[in-house]
């Protein structure tokens, strides 16, 4: 699995030569990996709840047997991080951080605070964190944990039953491996922290286990064309990559890194989801541009279109579709979902519908991470007052923004037109601009801050993987003579997946649009009886070369702390013979 990652590849070069074909991993041979530790994390997601934060690894370098999935105790987590930011700006060390298991003895610092480093001389950030918040020993939080294939690429709770189930593309063996979770009330959390499985959102449930946890085989999907419900008995082409799923949480689409094939699979929910209550591998798409790399759902609003799946596929609709990147190509293209072909038997797939050439950059090839942002209909909606209004406002465009390599830049588009004649494309794509960045932008996010007066207040996230950054914008501004990062993030080196405390767009009331704060403010985390903590307020950022996450703070009401790392998950440690 390639990865895409230029200064990994730099490192771990003298591996590389045994990726040369696809599924070329075996599980069972070598040692088993080190289960309740990081080791080249790939993909992070947080349940519903905000209680745990799951990780996969991707055992990058062949080290051991295989990756692992893991789930953590992030209700700890974020209790012991609200604890180390108030130790550290009071200068006081209270008796609840001895519990916080830090990889060496803390020396307090009165008003602990943290400035921007100068890049160091290799162009890469320097690691932030250090002075005010030390490593933190991992294996202290880990709740569960099993060993899946090498080579997973990114993690995703179901957008269906209540995020009950972890999704994961492993190139190794060119399947989706899943595993099913407890749902997570946001109400409630872990009584007290436990170092077992009995709060069920930490239970990972991927099938009966060896005796060294290694997952069932059940639990992959798309290595098998015997499989059961796979009536084209396709397999899923080598090195899958990026991974999105449906608007209604159906079906998923997985690119191919190193072929010009997209893959489609169903989730197992849904009207079927009793038949067949398993993922399935259903079609694979060909005649793409070679290196799938991002890919997003398209977000039709029901408002703006008659969406098929609200009509059981009675024309006039409209099909859900995705937005897909590729590394080789200046292109985006549109893949369409057919939820049934007609046939006897239910026979899902994909068509490519066309293509938007990427001309605001020089070569415009390279594309990488994508993110689509509907919040501009979201917000107008809520002060319409009349049909027509509320019409209009969701037919606005939804923002795109797209993390392009030719030359390190964001590109920035709208989605969905409404021409001259009063005919609507939800799936129309233009790119307007761009907007510069460091080197090796992998990533894009969409998620909120806290602001100053309390509020959601929406964010763009630009990881930055070969500067060892993370840029932070103002989505407003972006396409803007004002464009400008509100701040840039150091973190340590290879920065890559990164995830969120729990939110919805409709969450967002703190001025995306014009900056004035209103609707609800974010809540205080009552669950967190000894510590003032909002309910949302961190982000986490793993990083890949070294092997350890980061939480950063999103709290404008916390200066001293915003958008700034305060919390080392693991100790950081550099790969074997760099």
């Amino acid at each position: 699995m390639r990865l895409f990652l230029p200064a990994a590849r730099l490192t771990l070069g003298v591996v590389l030569a045994a990726w040369a074909t696809p599924a070329c991993y075996t599980s069972g041979n070598g040692s088993l990996p080190p289960i309740s530790s990081f080791y080249f994390p790939t993909g992070l997601a947080v349940s519903r709840g905000g209680n745990v934060l799951y990780a996969i690894n991707s055992d990058f370098d062949l080290q051991w047997s295989g990756g692992t999935l893991q789930s953590y105790d992030l209700f700890q987590i974020r209790h012991d991080t609200a604890v180390l930011i108030q130790a550290n700006l009071t200068g006081t060390a209270p008796a609840s951080v001895a519990s916080i298991p830090f990889v060496q003895p803390y020396t307090w610092a009165p008003g602990c605070q943290q400035s921007p480093p100068a890049p160091s001389s290799n162009g890469q950030g320097v690691e932030l964190g250090e002075s005010c918040a030390p490593p933190v020993d991992a294996t202290q939080y880990v709740r569960d944990a099993a060993i899946i294939g090498a080579f997973a690429t990114d993690l995703q709770l179901s957008n269906l039953n209540d995020g009950t189930r972890l999704f994961a593309p492993v190139a190794g063996s060119a399947t989706v491996t899943w595993a099913d979770v407890g749902a997570d009330d946001p109400s409630s959390g872990p009584s007290e922290p436990t170092t077992g499985t009995s709060f069920a959102p930490f239970a990972l449930d991927c099938g009966i286990r060896s005796s060294d946890q290694r997952c069932n085989g059940d639990h992959q999907v798309g290595n098998d064309p015997n499989s059961e419900h796979n009536t084209r008995n396709v397999t899923m082409p080598g090195e899958p990559f990026g991974m999105a799923q449906t608007q209604d949480g159906m079906a998923i689409a997985v690119t191919s890194e190193t072929d010009t094939k997209t893959s489609l699979l169903t989730t197992g929910f849904g009207p079927d989801a009793i038949a067949a209550p398993n993922p399935t591998m259903q079609f694979v798409l060909d005649g793409l541009p070679v290196g799938g790399v991002g890919i997003a759902a398209i977000p039709h609003d029901p408002l703006a279109v008659r969406r098929c799946e609200d009509v059981g596929n009675q024309p006039p609709c409209v099909r859900q579709a995705f937005l897909e990147t590729t590394r080789a190509a200046n292109e985006i293209d549109l893949l369409r979902y057919y939820d049934d072909d007609g046939s006897s038997l239910q026979r899902p797939f994909l068509n490519k519908d066309g293509s938007f050439a990427v001309t605001t950059n020089s070569a415009g090839s390279d594309s990488r991470g994508i993110v689509i942002d509907p919040s501009p209909r979201i917000l107008c909606k809520r002060t319409a007052t009349t049909d027509a209004q509320k019409l209009q406002c969701a037919q606005l465009p939804a923002r795109v923004f797209v993390a392009n390599r030719t030359p390190s830049t964001i590109v920035v588009g709208e989605l969905g037109h409404l021409f001259d004649d009063g005919t609507y494309d939800p799936d129309s794509l233009s790119l307007v601009g761009n907007v510069p960045l460091t080197d090796g932008p992998s990533k894009v996010f969409i998620a909120p801050i806290v602001n100053a007066k309390g509020y959601y207040e929406l964010r763009l996230f630009v990881v930055c993987y070969d500067t060892s950054s993370v840029f932070i914008y103002d989505p407003d501004t972006l396409g803007t003579p004002d464009a400008a990062p509100e701040a840039i993030v150091y973190t340590g080196p290879g920065p890559y997946a990164l995830a969120f405390d729990p939110y919805t767009l409709d969450d967002v009331d703190g001025g995306v649009l014009d900056h004035i704060a209103k609707g609800t403010p974010v809540e205080t985390d009552t669950r967190q009886t000894d510590v003032p903590i909002k309910k949302y307020r961190f982000a986490y950022l793993a990083s890949f070369r070294d092997s350890f996450v980061q939480v950063i703070d999103l709290d404008a009401s916390s200066p001293e702390t915003f958008e700034r790392v305060v919390f080392t998950l693991g100790q950081p440690t550099p790969p074997i013979g760099s």
